[in-house]
C-alpha cells in the first residue's frame, strides 16, 4: 500500500491501496501515489501477505487461478499497442477485462514510468497521443519520469 495508508494502528486509508488505485479507481491515479505503485499493473496482494489468516491457506490447484500463458513473453510496452479489440481478445476470460483498456494501459504507463527504460519511450510516445485522455496523461507522466532517470 502506498505510504502504508495508515491513520492509526490497525487502520488504513483504502484510497491509498494499490489494488484500489489500479483496479477500482476509474480516473487518474494521484501523482504522489504513482511512484509507490512500482511495477504493479493490476492489484498488489500485500494485504494477502499481511493477513494472519493466510498462514493457514494452502496453494490452490484450481487452474482458473494459475498464471495465464497468453501473456508470457510480453513486455510492458507490448501492451501499449493493444487497441480495444485486441485488449478484449487478449483478456477475454481474465478479471483484467473489467478495468477496460483505458484502466489497464493507464496502469501499464505508471509501471513504465517507474521501471521503464530508453527502449520504452517510443511506445510511450505513441500512447501519449492516444485518443483516450487517461492513457495519454499517464503516458506523458511516464515519459517525463524516464527522461528524469536518464538525465541522472
Amino acid at each position: 500500500m502506498p505510504n502504508r495508508g495508515h491513520h492509526a494502528p490497525h487502520q488504513l486509508d483504502a484510497r491509498r491501496c494499490i489494488s484500489y488505485l489500479t483496479i477500482e479507481l476509474k480516473g487518474s491515479i494521484p501523482i504522489e501515489f504513482r511512484p509507490l505503485i512500482g511495477d504493479r499493473i493490476y492489484g498488489c496482494d500485500a494485504c494477502l501477505d499481511a493477513c494472519p489468516w493466510n498462514r493457514f491457506a494452502k496453494a490452490s490447484r484450481e487452474t482458473e487461478f494459475a498464471t495465464r500463458d497468453f501473456v508470457h513473453g510480453w513486455t510492458l510496452r507490448d501492451f501499449l499497442a493493444l487497441d480495444d479489440d485486441g485488449f478484449r481478445a487478449l483478456f477475454r476470460k481474465s478479471p483484467i477485462k473489467r478495468i477496460k483498456r483505458r484502466g489497464f494501459l493507464r496502469n501499464v504507463c505508471v509501471a513504465l514510468g517507474n521501471v521503464g527504460t530508453l527502449d520504452d519511450l517510443p511506445a510511450l510516445e505513441t500512447a501519449a497521443r492516444d485518443p483516450e485522455p487517461l492513457i495519454a496523461e499517464h503516458a506523458a507522466w511516464a515519459i517525463e519520469r524516464i527522461r528524469e532517470r536518464l538525465a541522472r
